[in-house]
């Protein structure tokens, strides 16, 4: 028999939420919209602004190649006017619509717009340190407000090949902030790291927590299910930073070989399968799986993305309890 759990509320954040209906409401009103990058990293959510008219762009084609997107505007119905999307971005990214005379709606998350106050404002005359992936868009976004950050990346990146620490160039002031789905502990390790190996040059290390506390929560909640369960399941986009970390985050409890990313609810079938040949269950029918209720109870751990849609994962839910025969 198969049970079925949730890590608490899920489907989207507030900020992917606000970003959709803000960006899907303009584009029905006003015409066409394009989007520097996708408004929420999941495959869904593109296909679902597509059929409203709002087509994302890759931002660092669009930035080089502004005057094409401007000709694009102007000669119309292309586009009615370049969304910003939720992960942000930097200051050139709006001085070069402005120039061009782009009309801009911004779709930022007001938790990163939080994160890119702080590294403009709370940060002058500190050096900063981003904590983060230095390729993402958010990450981008808030380099280009911090002016230019002294270092970015991971925790893996504060070492060499061979574990030694790199030498940082930092001043006598040194401001840290995290990616803001970034996993809290992960950021905690990583400010330990870099305090324990530099602090005697510095004389003000400030530190401030920018993670959002929607996806610390949900870290925490996707932490404990899946210590509790047998398997887990994370919804959500292989293209999305914060489902993967939810991934990482879930390993360790439900182990390496019993937790998998999909990205729809069509492929919960095919997932369990491999995971039930994979643990030399007995597997019945060629496509479905059938457990007898007289056997053993397994628990199925269901967590997402906060950029994937809570359609996709009730969805993910039904067919593990279809499958399974639970009602």
């Amino acid at each position: 028999m198969l049970k079925v759990r949730t890590a608490g509320k899920l489907g989207y954040c507030f900020g992917v939420s606000q970003a959709i209906e803000k960006a899907i409401t303009f584009a029905d009103v006003r015409g066409p919209l394009l989007s520097l990058g996708t408004l929420a990293h999941n495959e869904t959510v593109v296909e679902h602004l597509r059929e409203h008219n709002v087509e994302p762009i890759v931002p660092s084609v669009s930035i080089t190649a502004m005057a094409s997107v401007k000709r694009a505007l102007a000669t119309g119905p292309m586009a009615s006017a370049i969304a910003i999307t939720a992960h942000g971005a930097p200051p050139a990214d709006y001085d070069t619509l402005k120039e061009l005379g782009c009309k801009v709606l911004d779709c930022t998350c007001p938790i990163v717009r939080k994160a890119q106050a702080v590294v403009s404002q709370q940060m002058d005359g500190f050096d900063v340190v981003i904590f983060g992936d230095p390729d993402h868009q958010e990450v981008i976004g808030l380099n280009g407000w911090a002016g230019g950050a002294k270092f970015v990346g991971t925790l893996n990146s504060l070492f060499t090949e061979q574990q030694d620490v790199k030498p940082l160039k930092l001043g006598k002031r040194v401001g840290v902030i995290s990616q803001t789905t970034q996993i809290p502990a992960n950021f905690a390790e990583f400010v330990t790291a870099l305090a324990y190996h530099n602090l005697g040059t510095w004389t003000e290390l400030r530190v401030i927590n920018t993670i959002c506390p929607i996806v610390a929560g949900r870290v925490s909640k996707t932490r404990k299910l899946s210590r509790e369960v047998d398997v887990m399941l994370v919804v959500g986009s292989l293209e999305s930073a914060n489902t993967a970390n939810l991934a990482a985050v879930a390993r360790p409890g439900a182990g390496a070989d019993s937790v998998f990313i999909i990205q729809k609810a069509d492929q919960v079938i095919d997932t369990m399968g491999r995971w039930w040949a994979d643990g030399d269950w007995e597997r019945r029918g060629s496509a479905e799986l059938r457990i007898d209720s007289e056997q053993a109870v397994f628990t199925v751990g269901i967590t997402a993305g906060t950029s994937t849609p809570i359609e996709t994962v009730n969805e993910a839910v039904a067919q593990v309890k279809e499958m399974a025969n639970v009602r």
